[in-house]
């Protein structure tokens, strides 16, 4: 393993490359082979935990003026439909799964929220409305119209399915820049709240985006220049004061 790293094998395929020797070697142990117990009990490199990958701000104004482009042509109902999904990833956080399973009875646009039940690990928790999510809610729901569903999101009168939000994301895209999923839009979510001042101590961001533990809310504090340049002005006019 040693000689891999130096030979320049990145930790990643080096473990993965580990993975498949030692279910080979666990597959002939198992049918009687004599295999050296040594090699199974050899441990995977410590790689870290991989950081979340938000959309670029560039990329992410593009992708959403090219869809409220699309949605100020009244007659077209898809884009409606786009611009209410994709800002209730990016603005509130909403899970894809979260997003398709919404009913009508969970929204309460007078109020600003979502009251999601079960989410992920059959949480209940209420999910908060920026006004340009309301605002894009309501003009879907005008165009919706009556359906034999009460779900919210629906595509040729049924809910939308598994693999809708990320085909039109990709139809959205740009062909020259990297591939936007609904997850880097919750990703995106997090990046913007925090750089925007949400304090990574609280548990504000994590209660938005139905986080557990707040370890895995940190992972998301990925900050870009001009919020790393404004902390360091800040905390410089205090230690130039101080002197």
């Amino acid at each position: 393993m040693e000689r891999r790293l130096q030979a320049g094998i990145k930790p990643t395929t080096l473990n993965r490359e580990l993975y498949d020797l030692q279910s080979f070697l666990q597959f002939l142990a198992d049918t009687g082979r004599a295999v050296e117990a040594r090699l199974l009990a050899v441990e995977p490199l410590d790689t870290g935990a991989p950081l979340p990958r938000d959309v670029p701000v560039s990329q992410l104004c593009k992708l959403l003026a090219e869809v409220e482009s699309a949605a100020k042509d009244q007659a077209n109902r898809q884009a409606a439909l786009d611009r209410a999904w994709l800002l209730l990833m990016l603005h509130s956080g909403l899970r894809t799964s979260e997003v398709r399973h919404l009913r009508l009875s969970n929204l309460d646009l007078a109020r600003r929220q979502i009251r999601l039940e079960p989410g992920k690990g059959r949480q209940v928790r209420i999910v908060f409305l920026s006004r340009e999510g309301v605002a894009a809610l309501r003009a879907y729901l005008t165009v919706r119209g009556p359906a034999a569903t009460d779900y919210v999101f629906i595509n040729r009168h049924r809910p939308l399915g598994t693999g809708y939000c990320g085909k039109r994301l990709h139809n959205y895209g740009q062909p020259e820049a990297p591939a936007i999923t609904p997850h880097r839009l919750r990703y995106s979510c997090a990046t913007l709240l925090l750089n925007a001042g949400a304090p990574t101590h609280s548990v504000t961001v994590q209660r938005v985006l139905g986080h557990r533990y707040v370890q895995t809310t940190l992972r998301y504090a990925r900050l870009y220049d001009r919020t790393v340049v404004n902390d360091y002005r800040r905390a410089m006019a205090v230690v130039e004061g101080g002197g």
